[in-house]
């Protein structure tokens, strides 16, 4: 593997919604975040690392010495999770070290990986991914420049294209598909369950349809009456669901709980009480999934997910095509600017200990000096300690900019001999 730097390798090991279904992406997905990160950070040459999950994708990034195991650990630590599901994972799981790693990334935060080319939302996801491995402790140097690059360019694509102009969001999508479906969504019943970020986005984008009702429901009721009322819909509480299923048209599922809210047992005992004639739609968007698979088998009901979303992101992404184009190009000049501060950053150790026997050169060589001159005010010993702090600076400034002109231009030998020149190497 040809290292990013001297000291510093990036993979990305990722499971996606390009080559993946939903089912695969929610078997190999983490329930406990910051126990998976401490299990990762603490695996043979794992420096860093930090696990980005969304209901469209699973990924793991981690920053190492250079060694021939690094580049497959995190995809087999991947493959591992999905249990029986393993070869179908294998084969799905994508691999990028460094620059494609740090490409991937870029275009990550920009949108353009997204179902929906340009949402908002992922900027926000990496955002909290990145602060979780704060928190946990497993982010340093290298990722916390990535990551913050990242995220900058996210916000710079978004302010220069317009990308992420009008509704584009799979809470917007999840209602066109609806709308696809029946025709029109004008006089229909529709229970939204989830008044998060996603739940309020399906929300909103509800209002345009023209709806008979919008019925919000959520863990935290409160949460639910915010909404509800913003939108001039009514809050419905959990063990209520039952009730409002029976006359609603269209249901869509986006809360982040763990467990099955809409079992087949449950969505049985809906359906016979019902007299509506048409089918009861469901539409689950959520990571986890609210809605037991098995939900499909019922007559009177069509159960939809994320996967079937795709179509639509399609036409989306079409639509965007040009804006994409800009994209690129903003991705692309962020991608060498980063690449030239990681190369910089990579020389910082021997700069910093060059700095560090300078010094400590110098104060002894000073204090020598003092003694021989004896007896001396305090203002000519201030001038004396400037003086020879500015020799030694203006000797060094010369050989540290060569040094980090030879990590932009990867001159690994120019660099190996300042540190055998100097001897660093311990530092």
């Amino acid at each position: 593997m040809c290292a990013l730097t001297q000291d510093l390798n990036i993979v990305n090991a990722r499971i996606t919604h390009h080559n993946s279904n939903v089912s695969l992406i929610e078997a190999i997905s983490f329930k406990d975040l910051e126990s998976s990160l401490a299990e990762l950070h603490s695996m043979v040459d794992v420096e860093e690392c930090v696990i980005l999950q969304t209901c469209n994708r699973t990924e793991i990034y981690v920053v190492g010495k250079e060694c021939k195991d690094l580049p497959k650990m995190p995809s087999e630590y991947l493959t591992k999770r999905s249990g029986m599901k393993s070869e179908e994972a294998a084969n799905a799981i994508e691999v990028s070290l460094n620059r494609d790693a740090l490409y991937h990334l870029l275009r990550v935060t920009s949108g353009l990986e997204s179902m929906v080319v340009g949402e908002d939302q992922i900027l926000g996801q990496v955002s909290d991914a990145y602060l979780a491995a704060e928190n946990a402790n497993t982010v340093g140097p290298v990722l916390r420049t990535v990551f913050n690059r990242a995220l900058n360019v996210g916000r710079r694509v978004r302010n220069e294209t317009e990308i992420n102009r009008g509704a584009v969001s799979i809470g917007s999508v999840a209602v066109q598909l609806a709308e696809a479906l029946l025709g029109t969504l004008n006089g229909k019943n529709v229970l939204v369950m989830g008044a998060g970020e996603i739940g309020t986005l399906v929300a909103k984008a509800l209002v345009s349809g023209n709806p008979n009702a919008i019925f919000i429901a959520n863990r935290t009721y409160d949460r639910a009456v915010r909404l509800a009322e913003e939108l001039h819909g009514k809050a419905v509480n959990f063990n209520k669901l039952e009730e409002v299923l029976l006359d609603a048209d269209v249901v869509i599922c986006s809360t982040t709980a763990p467990h099955y809210l809409l079992t087949k047992k449950s969505v049985i005992r809906v359906i016979r009480e019902r007299t509506k004639q048409s089918d009861l739609m469901i539409i689950d968007i959520s990571n986890p999934r609210n809605v037991e698979e098995s939900v499909r088998e019922i007559e009177g009901v069509k159960l939809y997910n994320i996967d079937d979303l795709r179509t639509i992101s399609e036409k989306n992404k079409d639509k965007r095509q040009e804006k994409v184009e800009s994209a690129s190009k903003i991705i692309d000049e962020a991608l060498i600017q980063l690449e030239h501060e990681l190369k910089a950053r990579s020389v910082s150790v021997v700069v910093s200990s060059l700095f560090l026997r300078a010094e400590e050169i110098r104060q002894k060589e000073l204090m020598r000096a003092l003694k021989i001159l004896g007896k001396i005010d305090k203002k000519k010993r201030g001038v004396i300690d400037a003086l020879t702090f500015k020799i030694t600076e203006q000797t060094l400034v010369p050989v540290i900019e060569k040094l980090r002109k030879a990590a932009k231009s990867n001159d690994q030998q120019l660099i190996d001999a300042a540190v055998k020149l100097f001897g660093t190497e311990e530092d």
